[in-house]
């Protein structure tokens, strides 16, 4: 294997590294953390209608009324 060949190769593994990485972190991104509290913040989260906690769910009570 020569040098260009070898940087070449490298330059890939780490192009799909990295393309890898940003995946995973998107991907894992979406969970919704224990931490969020009933706040005018709840109301434009885009994960409200997924949320499965108490406070989410106290949201969507008031937007149904």
């Amino acid at each position: 294997m020569d040098r260009r060949k070898f940087i070449q190769n490298g330059g890939r593994l780490l192009l799909l590294g990295g393309l890898t990485a940003t995946s995973g972190y998107l991907i894992l991104n979406k969970k919704v953390s224990a931490s969020c509290s009933v706040s005018p913040t709840c109301k434009n989260c885009g994960k409200l209608v997924k949320c499965e906690l108490p406070q989410a769910k106290e949201v969507r009570d008031e937007r149904k009324k």
